[in-house]
């Protein structure tokens, strides 16, 4: 259908106009232009001792040839991005959601369009986190050896308590939800993989780390490293906060900001994108006390969710991750997926509200005019592309 290939088109343009501004931002530039947070929590590694969080750092700071780990952050987070795309294509095409299905996720506040243009996500630990586990699903899907798929299993389990021990909670509560429902996968499988989880974060939250670890990565680094990590309290000097610390900060930044409750705008537009892609009618959606409580009770590792919510204060973060770790695993539990093929006014006025509404990463910001000064920005570069390619 002529509607089809237009909308095919307009992902394509979506897909590329991404890929340019994560270029842009990355590869190609000089200077950072992502978050200072961000930037030091890719740069934790091992300092001669084990500590949580520091497997991509340590993974970086071997690759690096220069000891100025700027450039080499760039590239993974690119590559990292890329293979964020190509998994996420990889998935929506053999589960075969519609054109639009695949527009309506792109031009989601969650999709790659949002956190392209509006420079969020794609240089965050759980962008790591969410490929691992859509390579995980990937084998679970069209993998028939059990051996292999438990080994894989376990093996990007524990890479991704490394990454960051955070998400990870919450995307391993959905791996076991998922094998639960493989027959092949038996009991005993469930209850070894289980142990060893287990075992992973008992070891991470014992080497959660402490100041002489965090005064050692910050030694290590680079004069030009520190200069970009422009901020006091960073990723780094936060390697051995507590429970309690995190609390402490959920607390001051979260429950006592004035704007917890504008928190509920965002889990709104979570089920609303899972509306209007999978063509779910409202009065199907169950989400009473009473059947959240019998899920939970069934499905115990999801009660990691709300402990995480207490203890972080990171909303964004954690709400962005549920929503793909939702996304993905509903593909894969669900054989037979509405498709969602015809444009109505429902559909328009959500693409208006994703195109208007920023996820945040973490905390809501309430000045300035973020989305009108960067839809402004990627016109402009559009332009002077044209001109410079015409003139």
């Amino acid at each position: 259908m002529k509607v089809d290939r237009i909308t095919n088109l307009v992902s394509l343009l979506i897909y590329f106009l991404s890929i340019a501004q994560v270029a842009k931002r990355t590869i190609l530039s000089n200077t950072l232009e992502y978050s200072p947070w961000s930037y030091s929590e890719l740069i934790i590694s091992y300092p001669g001792l084990f500590t949580r969080r520091g497997f991509v750092g340590e993974l970086i700071t071997l690759i690096d040839s220069d000891l100025i780990l700027f450039d080499t952050v760039n590239i993974f987070l690119f590559i990292n991005f890329i293979t964020f795309i190509l998994l996420s294509f990889t998935h929506i095409k053999i589960s075969k959601l519609t054109p639009l299905q695949h527009l309506l996720y792109l031009v989601s506040i969650f999709g790659i369009l949002n956190i392209s243009i509006f420079n969020q996500y794609y240089h965050r630990k759980e962008m790591f986190v969410l490929n691992l586990f859509m390579l995980i699903l990937l084998i679970i899907k069209i993998n028939t050896k059990t051996k292999i798929t438990f080994i894989t299993t376990v093996t990007f389990s524990i890479l991704m308590i490394l990454i960051h021990e955070g998400i990870a909670m919450i995307a391993i509560a959905f791996i076991v939800l998922i094998l639960k429902k493989k027959s092949y996968f038996s009991a005993y499988m469930l209850k070894t993989y289980s142990i060893i989880i287990l075992l992973s974060f008992v070891g991470v939250i014992v080497s959660a780390g402490n100041d002489t670890a965090s005064n050692l990565i910050w030694s290590n680094l680079s004069e030009f490293d520190r200069s970009l990590i422009s901020i006091e309290t960073n990723a780094i000097t936060a390697i051995g906060w507590s429970l309690f610390d995190s609390f402490f900060k959920t607390t001051q930044v979260l429950i006592f900001s004035g704007s917890m409750f504008l928190w509920s705008f965002y889990f709104a537009i979570f089920i609303w994108t899972f509306l209007a892609i999978f063509k779910i009618e409202p009065n199907r959606l169950n989400l009473r006390f009473s059947t959240v409580k019998e899920f939970l009770l069934k499905e115990k590792y999801f009660i990691v969710i709300p402990i995480l919510f207490i203890v972080g204060f990171d909303w964004g973060r954690w709400i962005f991750s549920l929503f793909h770790l939702s996304f993905f695993s509903f593909l894969i539990l669900n054989n037979q997926i509405n498709k969602n093929k015809t444009w109505s006014f429902a559909i328009g006025a959500f693409i208006l509200v994703s195109l208007l509404t920023i996820m945040p990463e973490c905390c809501l910001q309430m000045e300035g005019t973020t989305v009108s000064s960067n839809y402004y920005r990627v016109l402009k570069s559009i332009q002077l592309t044209l001109q410079s390619t015409f003139n």
